[in-house]
């Protein structure tokens, strides 16, 4: 039996907040094994197992999967112990 790869999720937030910096703990934390940075809205994006960085204000209704903050997406990790 093989389980089903996690829908991609969008972490959007300011340039220099720290996307890129922390992209692996997110992607751990939220299941995640691909990266796919500074993505930007109309462009495809994978809607599987890819952890999508985007620096758009407002990329969220071009985006066909789960999306969240980077301060959403950083509590998590923290939650799930992936970064201190």
């Amino acid at each position: 039996m093989t389980t089903p790869a996690p829908r991609s999720c969008l972490v959007h937030g300011p340039s220099g907040c720290g996307k890129s910096t922390n992209a692996q703990a997110i992607g751990k934390a939220l299941g995640l094994r691909d990266v796919l940075d500074n993505w930007t809205p109309g462009k495809p994006a994978p809607l599987l197992n890819t952890l999508v960085l985007s620096s758009e204000s407002d990329p969220i209704w071009h985006f066909k999967g789960r999306a969240m903050t980077f301060d959403q997406a950083m509590q998590i990790a923290r939650q799930q112990g992936t970064v201190v």
